[in-house]
C-alpha cells in the first residue's frame, strides 16, 4: 500500500476532537500531529462542508457505525484543501479512522468502496450523495442518517455498546500490537498493558487463527475493509465470542472489537454440515 495516508482517532463529542494522529498526516496534509491534538475537526473541515458532516459524525456517533466511508474536503498547512476519503469506526468513546486522498480511479479505493457499509459523499453544493451500498439508494438517506439521540452539552450521556480498538505493528509478520485501548478489559478481561507487544495471534483461538490470517493478508496487500469473527482467549482457558473491523494504513492496521453471541450448532446439525 503506498498510497499516502494516515491514521485519526476522533472523541465522540460533538465537536470532533482530534485526539490521535499517526506521523503519516505529515505527508497528506503538511500539519505534525502535534500541531493538530485537542483541535476540533471542523477547523479543518471546509465550511461548505460542515452541515453535510455534521448529519454524518451525528449519524456515525448516534447509531454507532462499524464501517462506514465519507469523502470531504480537509485544510492542509498551506491552505488548500485536500479531499480526503474516511473510512470510519465507532469504538465506544471514539471513532477511530483511516484516512486516504481521494482517487476514485485508484484499486485500493475501489477495495475499500466495495467492503464497507456505505459511502458518502459531501458534494461541493452542499449536499450528501448516499452511493455504494446495497440499501442506500438517495430516497432512503434521511432514513439512514436518523438518529435516536442527541449530544446533551456536546457530550454523548445516553449508554454506548463496549467496543475496544487495537492498532497492529502491519510489517510484523506476527501483527504485533502497538496500542489497545482501556475498554479492552472490559469486553475481553485482557489488561491493555498486558497485550501491548504481543502477537494479535497468541489472543486468537488456535481453531480461528487460519482464518484470521487469511483475512489479515487481504488488509495488508489490498487495502480491503474486513469484518472477521473468532473466539478471544482470556485467562484460565476460557474465550469470548468476539466480532472486528478491520482497516489498514502505511502507519499500520486498527482493528474495532466488540463481544458477539458465539453460534450454537446442535450435535445433530453439526454432524449433517
Amino acid at each position: 500500500m503506498c498510497e499516502p495516508n494516515f491514521i485519526c482517532i476522533y472523541d465522540n463529542s460533538a465537536a470532533a476532537n482530534l485526539i490521535y494522529l499517526s506521523e503519516s498526516v505529515t505527508d497528506v496534509l503538511g500539519w505534525t500531529p502535534e500541531e493538530m491534538i485537542s483541535k476540533g475537526g471542523y477547523e479543518y473541515f471546509h465550511p461548505d462542508d460542515h452541515f453535510t458532516l455534521k448529519q454524518v459524525h451525528l449519524s456515525n456517533v448516534m447509531n454507532e457505525r462499524m464501517s462506514s466511508m465519507v469523502s470531504y474536503r480537509f485544510k492542509h498547512k498551506n491552505g488548500s484543501y485536500v479531499t480526503l476519503e474516511t473510512v470510519v469506526h465507532h469504538c465506544h468513546d471514539i471513532l477511530v479512522t483511516t484516512n486516504f486522498i481521494h482517487d476514485v480511479t485508484s484499486a485500493t479505493h475501489k477495495m475499500r468502496f466495495s467492503s464497507v457499509d456505505e459511502v458518502l459523499n459531501c458534494m461541493p453544493d452542499g449536499t450528501l450523495q448516499g452511493v455504494g451500498a446495497w440499501n442506500l439508494r438517495q430516497e432512503h438517506m434521511k432514513e439512514t442518517l436518523d438518529v435516536d439521540y442527541r449530544w446533551i452539552g456536546n457530550e454523548v450521556v445516553h449508554s454506548q455498546e463496549p467496543r475496544f480498538c487495537l492498532i497492529l505493528n502491519r510489517y510484523t509478520e506476527e501483527l504485533t500490537v502497538v496500542f489497545a485501548s482501556q475498554l479492552i478489559s472490559r469486553v475481553v478481561t485482557t489488561a491493555a498493558d498486558v497485550i501491548v507487544g504481543h502477537s494479535l495471534y497468541e489472543f486468537i483461538h488456535e481453531r480461528d487463527r487460519s482464518v484470521a490470517q487469511a483475512h489479515m493478508a487481504l488488509v495488508k496487500e489490498y487495502g480491503m475493509v474486513v469484518r472477521l469473527r473468532f473466539d478471544w482467549l482470556q485467562d484460565d482457558d476460557l474465550a469470548q465470542a468476539v466480532e472486528a473491523i478491520v482497516s489498514c494504513t502505511n502507519d499500520g492496521i486498527v482493528m474495532v472489537l466488540r463481544q458477539t453471541p458465539r453460534l450454537l450448532l446442535s450435535k445433530h446439525l453439526s454432524q449433517r454440515i
